[in-house]
C-alpha cells in the first residue's frame, strides 16, 4: 500500500468530538459544510482573536471526499463565495437557547472562508470556541468515515442526533437494548431545518419557552404560507423524501441501526417514533472506491490551478481521453518550455494529441515570436530552433 493511501486510511479511521449543544442546536447547513466542519476538527488551532481556525490541504480534501456532481474543488470555491446565489457556508446559522435568559439566539457558524492555492481556511464564530475545543464533557464522539459517507444533509443531522441520544442513554443505563426517541412532526422538521422561523416573532417567542407548543408553531408556520420555508408539508412526502432515505443511508453506512413509526392522533400523523440501536462494524471490510472523473479533475486542479480554470481542465482532460498521466506530462513539458507561450490551452491540447512530451528535444514552430495555432512540429532539434528565433 502506498504511503499516501495509508495516510488516507489513518485519517478516515479517526473519530472527532462534537458538542451536544452544537448537535442539538436548530438550524442546518449544506452537507458539504457539515463534512468540512468534521474534517476541520482534525486540522484546527485557536488564533489570537480566540477564533477556531481550520486549515485543510486540498490534497487531503480530494482523497477524503467523494464528489458525484461536479468537481469537489469547484463546490468548495462556490461554498466560500459570498457573492454566489444559493447556499454558501456563510448562511449556516444555528439557533441556541439560553436556558437562564429564556432567549433564542442565532449565530453564524463560519465568519471567514477562503480557498486559495489549494488550501481551505475556515474561521469559526468565537461564540462557538468553547463548544468546539477542549471538550471534557457534554460531547459525542463521531466517526469521520461515517460522516463522510453520508450524502443527505438530513442523514448527517440524524446520524449526529441519534448517536448523541444513544450514547447518552447508554451512559446512564450502562446496558440498553434499544433507544426510543419521539418527536412531534413540527419539532423534528425544526431540528432538520426543514421548517424555519422566517423571522416570525411569535414562533421565536414560542421556542423560547421551556416547553414550546409545537402544534401552535405549526399553525403559525402554515399561516405564513410562502413567507417561511415549509417543505414536505404532507407526511407522505416527508416520509418518502426524507425519513425513508435517512433510514436507508444510516442502516447501510453507519453504526446506527434505526427504524421508525408514525404517531397518530386519529387518522392524522402528528409525530414520529424512532427506534435506535448500534451495531458493531469492526468485522466489516472497508474497500476503497475507484477514482471517478471528479477525483481526476480535483487532482489536476491542485497541480494546474494557477494556469487553467476548471472548465479548461475539463476540456484538456477530454482531449487526453481522461488519461491524467498524459495531462500531467504535457503540463510539465509546458512548464519547462523556455519560450513564452501565448495560448496555453492550444499548446496543451496539441502536446497531448501529438505526444510532444515523449520527445522533449523537439519543439514547436513559431512565426514572428508567436506560437502557431496548429503547432506544426519541426524536424530540427530545440537548439536549432532557438538560433533561428534569435536571428529574427
Amino acid at each position: 500500500m502506498k504511503a499516501e493511501d495509508r495516510n488516507e486510511l489513518i485519517v478516515r479511521s479517526k473519530d472527532y468530538k462534537k458538542s451536544n449543544e452544537l448537535i442539538n442546536a436548530m438550524g442546518i447547513g449544506t452537507a458539504l459544510s457539515q463534512k468540512l466542519f468534521a474534517v476541520g476538527m482534525l486540522n484546527m488551532h485557536i488564533d489570537e482573536t480566540n477564533n477556531v481556525v481550520a486549515t485543510i490541504r486540498g490534497s487531503q480534501l480530494r482523497k477524503l471526499f467523494n464528489s458525484t456532481s461536479g468537481s469537489l474543488y469547484q463546490h468548495i470555491e462556490e461554498l466560500c463565495d459570498q457573492q454566489m446565489k444559493g447556499s454558501t457556508i456563510f448562511q449556516w446559522q444555528l439557533l441556541f437557547k439560553d436556558k437562564e435568559k429564556g432567549k433564542i439566539e442565532a449565530h453564524q457558524v463560519v465568519t471567514d472562508a477562503y480557498f486559495k492555492d489549494g488550501t481551505l481556511t475556515l474561521r469559526y464564530n468565537n461564540f462557538l470556541t468553547d463548544k468546539i475545543t477542549n471538550l471534557k464533557k457534554g460531547y459525542t464522539t463521531l466517526s469521520l468515515s461515517e460522516t463522510l459517507s453520508l450524502k443527505s444533509i438530513y442523514s448527517l443531522r440524524m446520524y449526529e442526533i441519534f448517536k448523541s441520544a444513544y450514547d447518552y442513554q447508554k451512559a446512564i443505563k450502562k446496558t440498553i437494548v434499544c433507544c426510543v426517541i419521539e418527536y412531534s412532526l413540527v419539532e423534528l422538521k425544526l431540528e432538520l431545518g426543514i421548517i424555519t422561523t422566517g423571522g416570525n416573532k411569535e414562533i421565536k417567542a414560542e421556542l423560547e419557552k421551556e416547553y414550546p407548543d409545537y402544534e401552535r408553531i405549526g399553525t403559525l408556520v402554515d399561516a405564513m404560507g410562502k413567507k417561511v420555508d415549509n417543505r414536505y408539508k404532507e407526511y407522505k412526502v416527508f416520509n418518502r423524501c426524507v425519513l425513508s432515505k435517512v433510514k436507508e443511508e444510516l442502516n447501510g453506512k453507519t453504526c446506527i441501526e434505526m427504524d421508525y413509526e408514525s404517531i397518530k392522533s386519529g387518522k392524522r400523523v402528528v409525530g414520529v417514533r424512532f427506534f435506535i440501536n448500534r451495531r458493531d462494524l469492526s468485522d466489516e471490510t472497508v474497500t476503497a472506491e475507484e477514482f471517478n472523473e471528479d477525483d481526476i479533475l480535483d487532482d489536476l486542479y491542485e497541480i494546474m490551478h494557477e494556469n487553467f480554470k476548471l472548465s479548461e481542465l475539463k476540456e484538456i482532460l477530454r482531449t487526453a481521453d481522461y488519461n491524467s498521466d498524459k495531462v500531467k506530462k504535457s503540463y510539465e513539458y509546458m512548464r519547462n518550455y523556455n519560450i513564452e507561450i501565448e495560448n496555453s490551452m492550444a499548446f496543451m491540447k496539441e502536446c497531448i494529441k501529438k505526444e510532444y512530451y515523449l520527445h522533449p528535444q523537439k519543439s514547436f514552430e513559431r512565426k514572428n515570436g508567436t506560437l502557431l495555432q496548429n503547432f506544426m512540429q519541426r524536424e530540427q532539434d530545440f537548439s536549432e530552433l532557438e538560433e533561428k528565433l534569435l536571428d529574427n
